[in-house]
């Protein structure tokens, strides 16, 4: 999310993610941090459905809007990667500063709702290693289509929540749940005495994907497209899982891996489950 922090405030931009930030803001109590404070436009910017849509649930929300010089979004951004500045389609939000979850409050939602008797089959996602924002943002933009209920990072060798994040994730990053932790391992088997199965994505395990019963409470630990998974992660995962690989291409991007994994187990768990429609949204 933030890309500038001004005290307790944050900084996104794009018009996905400002316009999804507005939505969970709209959707959200009044108090809940996450909330859009001001929203910039840059002057004689040519408007769409996504910045009519922003006006309206801004002014909705008692939001003000501010028309700035280009260049003056340009420096509200710079403090992403270089590339991103000119990248922020003449749209910026402040908003409150985004508080992530705690593990041990995750684990206590998921155990109230299957002492509800709503014990359907759940999804996590643990990153190790994947320290690209890009990377990252389309990572979570994956998570949120396919219904994982909240994304692990760790708090070191992980790419941080920022700006270029939430603009990569198209917006997904306002509905999908962040849990920061300390120790993979030790998130491992603290998910494991809450019931998950543990499966580790490796170029090593002997079986695919396709051929794993994936059709039970699980967690998806996902490396990067170098290392992978480190050993001793590995070794704290109850199976493994491999994507198997037909042409010369030793292995894929992250985020499609992720894909490709997560909506197999979509097929296995969900198959029966209405999907939302397709947004025609650009990013």
């Amino acid at each position: 999310m933030p890309a500038e922090n001004q005290g307790n405030q944050e900084v996104i931009f794009g018009r996905n993610p400002v316009l999804a930030f507005l939505t969970k803001s709209a959707e959200s109590d009044a108090n809940q941090k996450g909330d859009v404070h001001k929203i910039f436009f840059a002057d004689g910017m040519r408007s769409d459905h996504r910045t009519d849509a922003i006006k309206r649930l801004a002014k909705e929300q008692g939001i003000p809007l501010v028309i700035v010089e280009r260049r003056k979004l340009d420096r509200m951004v710079q403090s992403e990667t270089m590339e991103e500045v000119g990248h922020h389609q003449g749209v910026v939000a402040q908003i409150s500063q985004v508080a992530v979850l705690e593990l041990s409050d995750l684990i206590h939602e998921i155990e109230e709702e299957r002492a509800r008797e709503e014990n359907k089959p759940e999804l996590l996602v643990v990153l190790d290693g994947i320290e690209d924002p890009h990377n990252l943002g389309a990572v979570i933009r994956v998570c949120e289509a396919s219904g994982v209920r909240a994304l692990l990072l760790p708090a070191r060798r992980s790419a941080g929540v920022t700006g270029a994040v939430a603009k990569t994730s198209a917006g997904a990053l306002a509905f999908l749940p962040v849990v920061r932790i300390h120790n993979i391992v030790r998130a491992l088997e603290e998910l494991k005495k809450a019931n998950f199965w543990v499966a580790g994505l490796s170029a090593d395990a002997k079986e695919s994907h396709f051929e794993t019963d994936l059709a039970r409470s699980l967690v998806v630990v996902l490396g990067n497209e170098g290392r992978g998974i480190s050993r001793l992660v590995a070794e704290h995962c109850d199976f493994l899982l491999r994507i198997p690989m037909f042409g010369r291409t030793e292995s894929l991007n992250a985020s499609v891996a992720a894909g490709i994994v997560l909506y197999e187990f979509v097929r296995q768990t969900r198959s029966l489950q209405k999907p939302q429609c397709i947004s025609k949204n650009k990013d």
